[in-house]
């Protein structure tokens, strides 16, 4: 892992309970603790999944900042997940962040400087209960 060597969700048990602890406390609400978790996964991690998970990162320090009325945070976290998310499938890891990247696109576009809308579509089935394994 160190020498820069791919790891991948797959190759790592410890990486996918990480993972699925930040998946937890995301889906609680708990964005700041969800994004601690994946950021310790995403030091870890090398190769082309590490931006995938960035830009849950991403999503996570935004919806955190959603909470807390900071439109500003939100706008600028958000649309860095966007374009680190817009790089792979909208199913990836087994987790579907399509229709996220579509609503926050979509916010931003048609809403640049108002107020954040009350409700996020951050529903528990985008996030599967368990990682497809590796083939």
């Amino acid at each position: 892992m160190t020498n820069g060597e791919n790891v991948s969700l797959d190759s790592t048990l410890h990486g996918k309970q990480l993972f699925q602890d930040g998946r937890r406390e995301f889906l609680a609400g708990q964005y700041f603790e969800a994004h601690d978790i994946w950021e310790e996964f995403w030091h870890t991690l090398h190769g082309p999944d590490r931006r995938y998970l960035q830009g849950l990162i991403h999503l996570a320090v935004g919806a955190y900042h959603y909470g807390n009325r900071n439109t500003a945070g939100a706008r600028s976290q958000w649309k860095k997940a966007v374009l680190k998310l817009g790089e792979y499938p909208a199913c990836h890891w087994g987790t579907d962040v399509s229709v996220w990247v579509q609503w926050i696109g979509v916010y931003l576009e048609g809403n640049p400087a108002g107020p954040l809308p009350v409700e996020m579509p951050f529903q528990p089935d985008r996030f599967p209960s368990h990682l497809p394994m590796a083939s």
